[in-house]
């Protein structure tokens, strides 16, 4: 088996999950293969693996002829019990234009990272945002003050790993609602990172849902790491996982 993992210009790796990556899949012995340019990848074997950025990724999954049949996935409705807060989509234009909806955070809701999602609440904050041809369509939602954030490393329908990632350190995690909402998310893809956070009062929250073939690696073990991103380039490209049954 053989990955193709994403490299600057200097032939190092872009960035630390593709070291993670290149490990992982070394140590399970797969080939790797750097590249800087998506281009640089001549074979056209879907069964060949890629790692890097979300907008390479994709690139690679268009020149093989593959049309993702999910779009983005942040806020499942299958999920939305979990949400505690109130979230809708709108545009950037619409959101500009009704000041009384300000005071909220915002992200992309068709092209993930088309902006990093962030809280509006004054004009200066729509700076760069406003296209002059087309408009954006937007998550919208309700800010809540999380104390502590974790990602949740699903495959296949179980936990592969969950790593905390932001605030207070000493929280504690209530395993059960990960666990309700890995059953409840009923369509969900093989591999994905399910953020959930616990707010002031105590309270647990979904944060968003992260597609997996991309996705950073917070620490989690070099081995599941690649295990998690074959899952789910497998499942984009309708190849066999080898690593499934590890």
């Amino acid at each position: 088996m053989k990955a193709y993992i994403q490299a600057n210009k200097n032939g190092d790796f872009y960035n630390v999950n593709a070291f993670i990556a290149n490990e992982g899949f070394t140590l399970l012995g797969w080939e790797t293969i750097k590249f800087y340019d998506i281009k640089e990848i001549i074979d056209n074997n879907p069964e060949d693996l890629v790692v890097g950025g979300i907008g390479n990724v994709r690139k690679r999954l268009a020149i093989l002829g593959i049309e993702r049949k999910q779009g983005e996935i942040d806020y499942p409705n299958s999920l939305s019990s979990y949400f505690g807060r109130k979230i809708w989509t709108t545009t950037i234009q619409e959101l500009f234009e009704n000041k009384q909806n300000w005071n909220v955070f915002i992200k992309p809701k068709d092209v993930t990272k088309k902006f990093a999602g962030k809280v509006v609440k004054e004009y200066k904050d729509f700076i760069g945002l406003i296209g002059e041809y087309e408009d954006t369509n937007i998550w919208c939602s309700e800010i809540v003050d999380f104390i502590t954030e974790w990602r949740c490393f699903i495959r296949y329908g179980e936990i592969l790993d969950i790593r905390y990632y932001k605030g207070a350190w000493d929280s504690k995690l209530d395993l059960s609602v990960i666990r309700n909402a890995v059953k409840d998310f009923v369509d969900a893809p093989a591999a994905y990172g399910l953020d959930f956070g616990i707010d002031r009062e105590g309270n647990m929250k979904l944060v968003e849902i992260n597609d997996g073939h991309s996705l950073g690696t917070y620490g989690i073990d070099a081995v599941n790491y690649a295990k998690f991103l074959s899952a789910r380039w497998s499942e984009l490209t309708g190849t066999t996982d080898y690593l499934r049954n590890l």
